[in-house]
Formats: C-alpha cells, structure tokens, sequence
C-alpha cells in the first residue's frame, strides 16, 4: 500500500487530503484545501496563498489517478467545493477534475446539521452528472478486488453531541497494511470512535487531533487531556506502528508540548509519531500557526489588507 499526503496543516494548508493506492483501487481522501478567513485577527498572508494554489495543483494532478474519492464529511477544507475561492484555490471547474468518472464514497446526509446538509446538497447537485456512482459509506464495508475498505458508523465531530455534526471514518485494507483514515475527531475524544479504532486495530492511524488552538473556547483542559488519554489507550494496545496526528492539532505551534505525554509513552512502545510533513520526509510548515510572525517577518505590500478586505466582499 502506497501513502501519499497532498495536503495538511503540516504542509501549510487546512486539510486532511490524502492519496491512497493498493494493487486494486486508487483512492482520493477527503479531496478538500481551505484557508482560514481570519486568525489572529489576520487574513491568510501571501505565503498561505501561494501554498494553497499549489497544493491544489498536486490534489488535482492525483485526481487523475484515482478512481475513488471519499469524502468523510462537508466542512470545506474536506471537499471540493463547486465555485470559486480565493481561500480554497478553486475556480468554478476546479470540482471536475476532482469528482468526474470517480465513483464517489459520500457520507450520508441524514444526521447532519443544517449548515452540513446544505452543503452537501450542493455538492449533490453539482456532481450527479459527472460522478461514475455515488455511495452512502457510513458503516458499510467494500471489497474492491483483495483491498477491503470499511467505514465506520456515522461518528461525533468531536464529543458526544458535538454542534459542527458528524463523521465517518475509513479503514482501507490491502492484505499486507491496515490503514484508519479518521478525519476531524477532535482527539478522538468520543468513545464511540475509539471504539472504531480498537475494532478495526491498523497499524497505521491517521487521525485528526485535539483542538489546540481553541482552548480558551470550550474545549479546555479536560476536553483535551480525554482526548491525549484516549490516545494513549489507543496506543497501548498494541497494535500501531504508525501513529499520524493531523489537523487541528497542528493549528498550534507548540502541540508536541501538549501532547508530551503521549509522544513519551509512544516511543517507548515503539509506536512512530508523524505528520504529513513527516510521511513526506520535511519539516513541519505550520503556516497558519505562524500567521502572526509572517505579518511581522516578511510584511506584504501596504495594500494587501485592503485588496483582500474586497476579495472577502466578493466571495460573501
């Protein structure tokens, strides 16, 4: 099995975009590429624009490859959106070269929240010309020649009850490699997708992790340490060789230092602990942690603000 990262928070970008191949199927995860709007009360620097419109060209270019796409869920860096953005890199035929003659692995839409269906129902509309075939995933299992792929239940964007709605998980299996694709579950901090992690044991784990950077915003100190604990359980059980932390947690310039305890009990069973950045042999590039420094180290011309203020206008 082939692992190939398109694009993360580690790359520079908001995502969990990821390439999958195997003796059966080629597989595009979770074929989105986001900005954030405003942090640090700051638009995306100059820098973050660049890496995104590059980004997206690779993601486009290992479109081509694949003959299946999963989308876990329909928040906009996990999918791609069927318009123009300057904060996604798209232009209105971007969605094409992503979704047409793929057959298209979809979470369902009937227990999400509003904001979620809408999406989705746009994303929907948008595709069924050009999609090979659409599947509702959530809790079936595939055999595509000798790879299995089997996706979790319908699974807490975060905790139990969590108001930004609902996930699936993917577990892709070739014979010779278990690989869990978990996007977007905030640790995991709810049960229910431990429960999927320890039913499925991979040997490689790739996870979206604790939400660092919102902290201060209902997702305190106990919020995190269940999600580390819950890893460290994870961990310990003794099936993981791999273990790739993405996304949210990468949102925060000193996430190995909260998450001490669980890179310190990782290595000593042997467990490696990644990034995408990692997989792909680099350092870490965590652009959007750094807006603030590259406002302050490389200052974009004395227009800029003004010019995306208008680009902001025109995208709303």
């Amino acid at each position: 099995m082939e692992l190939i990262p398109i694009a993360e928070e580690s790359l520079g970008v908001r995502s969990m975009a990821l390439f999958i191949r195997t003796r059966d199927v080629a597989l595009l995860l979770d074929p989105g590429i986001s900005l954030s709007p405003n942090r640090f009360g700051l638009p995306p620097h100059p820098r973050e624009l660049e890496r995104v419109r590059a980004l997206r060209a690779v993601l486009e270019r290992y479109a081509d490859e694949a003959n299946y796409v999963f989308v876990s869920h329909y928040h906009r860096d996990h999918y791609t959106v069927p318009y123009a953005s300057v904060y996604m890199g798209t232009n209105n035929e971007s969605y094409r070269k992503i979704y047409t003659n793929k057959v298209i692995l979809m979470k369902m839409p009937d227990d999400l929240n509003w904001s979620q269906r809408r999406r989705y129902y746009g994303l929907r509309r948008a595709i069924e010309g050009i999609a090979r075939d659409l599947i509702f995933i959530d809790g079936k299992e595939l055999m595509i020649g000798s790879t299995r792929l089997i996706a979790s239940p319908s699974l807490p964007h975060g905790d139990e009850g969590s108001r930004t709605g609902r996930v699936v998980a993917l577990t892709i299996d070739d014979g010779d490699c278990r690989v869990t694709f978990m996007p977007d579950v905030e640790g995991p901090v709810a049960q229910a997708a431990v429960n999927y992690i320890m039913l499925m044991r991979p040997r490689v784990l790739i996870v979206g992790g604790p939400p660092l950077y919102l902290s201060r915003r209902g997702f305190g100190e106990d919020y995190v340490s269940r999600a580390i604990n819950n890893l460290i359980n994870i961990v310990r059980a003794g099936f993981l060789s791999e273990l790739v932390i993405a996304h949210h947690t990468l949102r925060d310039l000193n996430w190995r230092s909260a998450l001490r305890t669980l890179l310190e009990e990782a290595s000593e069973r042997g467990v490696s602990v990644l990034t995408y950045a990692g997989l792909l042999g680099r350092s870490d590039e965590l652009l959007e942690a750094m807006r603030r420094d590259l406002y302050m180290s490389e200052p974009p011309p004395r227009d800029y603000l003004e010019q995306f203020r208008r680009v902001e206008a025109e995208e709303d």
